[in-house]
């Protein structure tokens, strides 16, 4: 069932290569640097956990609808480009309108986008590879995203800091111009339709299997859960940070924040191709139960170290943790997946169920924090990143086909 062998375009390659990586510069715009400007502008730590947690809920509310939608359509580039003129809208509401109510409209666009991109960047490379080279295409997926992280987070936290803390969204508005040109260089024809939503029978890509049959899928839920604590120990994590900085060290915590967020990234950008063969050869599991491991590690150091600076070397294993889920999650979703027709509906689920466990994880943590202190909240979270490890480790088998046949042709 996978691609002929000549492939997609070379052009095909390049567009999804560059619309991830735009589409991580507009994301991050998104990320820690809301923590840091609401702080600034006097929000509590609980208004702040309330609005990402808003942002979060509509993200949840998207993702199996945007699964479902993802599967259903061949129109997938035209799904994306819907995503990245809502997620410009929202950026420019921050900039310009930082009160409650529009920060919460803001969030509701943002988080509304969450159900199309990720599992429409993920069909789009399938549909153009094939599974037996999908780790390849989602490794390179990844390295693009976190380099688009890398760069643009530097760049925002410099605008930050010397411009105004308002200008990293203006700069994510700007910046869903390049992704939108990059999303028109992906060819409709290079897409297969059938491999996209790894359809059984590809005279009649359309039909999959039923829902209820597809959700009898035992595994799929031991993997969900995984992703679900290690979402709720992991979330929480940078945007804690980017608040503490915020109150502690106001002069300097737009340069410290993006820091931050660039380590992790250069470092997920470098291992990313690494993990991708990785998967091929060692398996799924022993890199899952390191990306697992490293969020628990992270969370201890950071109720551990207090100066701001030290932050930034405590941040390596950030970039392992992204590393491993970006490529593994899109990953064993297909493996378990493979031959439904469910593909995408499968990652909408997913999505949802961690997305509850973001919502929770940043609505929760603030007020913890606001009561108890952030030691006490940054151990909790690795208390939920460990317990996450365990139940990989002793319910979660391993997924990787039997006989894999690597088709490099296709990334290349």
């Amino acid at each position: 069932m996978d691609k002929a062998d000549d492939g997609p375009s070379r052009r095909s390659q390049r567009g999804l290569d560059w619309l991830s990586f735009f589409i991580a510069d507009v994301q991050t715009g998104f990320g820690p640097f809301v923590a840091v400007y609401l702080a600034s502008r006097d929000w509590s730590p609980g208004e702040i956990g309330l609005v990402l947690a808003v942002g979060g809920i509509a993200s949840v509310v998207s993702q199996a609808p945007g699964g479902a939608l993802v599967d259903a359509t061949s129109r997938k580039r035209l799904l994306i480009g819907s995503a990245l003129a809502m997620i410009a809208a929202g950026a420019l509401i921050f900039a310009l309108w930082p009160s409650f109510w529009p920060i919460v409209v803001a969030e509701l666009l943002h988080g509304g986008t969450g159900g199309v991109i990720k599992p429409g960047l993920a069909a789009i490379g399938l549909g153009l590879v094939g599974h037996s080279a999908l780790s390849g295409r989602l490794g390179r997926n990844q390295r693009f995203n976190s380099l688009g992280n890398a760069l643009t987070a530097g760049c925002m936290g410099l605008l930050g800091y010397f411009a105004s803390t308002r200008a990293p969204f203006f700069a994510a508005a700007a910046l869903c111009l390049p992704a939108a040109l990059a999303l028109t260089a992906i060819r409709g024809s290079d897409i297969d339709y059938a491999e996209a939503r790894s359809a059984a029978d590809r005279n009649n890509p359309r039909k999959g299997h039923r829902v209820r049959d597809a959700a009898r899928n035992r595994h799929l839920h031991i993997f969900i859960l995984c992703l679900v604590l290690f979402q709720f120990a992991n979330a929480s994590l940078v945007p804690l940070v980017g608040g503490r900085l915020g109150y502690r060290h106001e002069q300097s915590s737009e340069l410290i924040t993006s820091g931050v967020v660039v380590v992790p990234q250069i470092v997920a950008a470098l291992i990313a191709t690494w993990i991708a063969r990785r998967a091929d050869d060692w398996g799924r599991k022993p890199l899952l139960l390191a990306g697992l491991g490293a969020v628990a590690i992270r969370a201890v150091l950071f109720a551990m170290v207090t100066n701001p600076w030290m932050l930034l070397l405590i941040q390596p294993l950030d970039g392992v943790s992204a590393a491993v889920i970006g490529v593994m999650m899109p990953l064993v979703i297909a493996d378990l997946m493979r031959g439904t027709g469910r593909y995408n509906l499968a990652q909408g689920y997913a999505g949802t169920a961690i997305g509850i466990g973001a919502a929770f994880s940043t609505g929760g943590s603030g007020y913890v924090v606001q009561h108890l202190g952030y030691a006490t909240g940054f151990l909790g979270l690795a208390a939920v990143g460990l317990t996450g490890c365990a139940v990989l480790y002793w319910f979660f088998p391993e997924t990787r086909p039997k006989q894999a046949h690597p088709t490099s042709r296709h990334v290349a």
